[in-house]
């Protein structure tokens, strides 16, 4: 007898990948140059369009996402497959074209930086709920992180973690959960759906807690959708 296959098709997908040490270094050296140079802090300032009540908010330099956009491109072809690998439950109608099909858009789907840029925090620094608009996806990697342990010891504290909400409701249920919570590490790297909810935990000790987040969008369900149609 075949054995129980689990699927999740309702649940939104996370993604976790570790960064590369050269792409940590080039990051962090774009931002050091920007914040060292008034000028450049003030052009290439972003806050005017986000919701984060942090120290800075910063435009990622075009040339370090040049370098290294075949390396989220192919994280973001990999999370879309497992995606697409989630939801074909047998006999579903989700989608009206076969796994090939889907799989073989997803290795010729076109992929967009919409937005990239830098998060500087410091203590007492934190950034509200909000989902990310005109985008598919977005992402959050940690590129340097203050030494929260003290925080951590006396008590359960969510100081310095990213959370990410779920919008399935408010009803509890065993076998779901509505949030979960990362806690900052450098190299550390998420991809999730624009849509969902997630805010920033502030904290209270010394130093920097620097991220950085893109928005993405695909033309994948463009060519899925004209797919299905022929």
């Amino acid at each position: 007898m075949k054995p129980l296959q689990t699927y999740f098709p309702f649940g939104p997908p996370i993604g976790h990948a570790k960064l590369p040490e050269e792409m940590i270094k080039d990051l962090n050296k774009g931002c050091d140059d920007i914040v060292k140079d008034k000028e450049l802090s003030k052009s290439e300032d972003w806050s005017p369009y986000l919701v984060g009540q942090v120290e800075q908010e910063i435009r990622i330099p075009k040339d370090i996402l040049a370098k290294w956009g075949k390396w989220f491109g192919s994280n973001v072809q990999t999370y879309m497959s497992q995606y697409f690998n989630q939801i074909f439950v047998p006999q579903q109608t989700i989608l009206t074209a076969t796994k090939e099909q889907a799989l073989r858009n997803i290795n010729q789907m076109k992929i967009d930086v919409m937005s990239a840029w830098y998060v500087r925090s410091f203590a007492g620094d934190y950034n509200p709920t909000h989902t990310h608009t005109d985008c598919q996806l977005t992402c959050v990697g940690f590129l340097k992180v203050p030494d929260l342990k003290n925080e951590r010891q006396k008590s359960f504290s969510p100081s310095g973690s990213l959370e990410v909400l779920s919008s399935i409701g408010v009803t509890p249920s065993v076998f779901e959960n509505d949030r979960i919570l990362f806690a900052p590490k450098v190299g550390s790297w998420y991809l999730f759906p624009a849509s969902i909810r997630h805010l920033v935990y502030p904290f209270t000790c010394d130093g920097e807690r620097r991220s950085f987040s893109i928005n993405l969008n695909t033309d994948l369900f463009l060519r899925q959708s004209n797919t299905s149609q022929k």
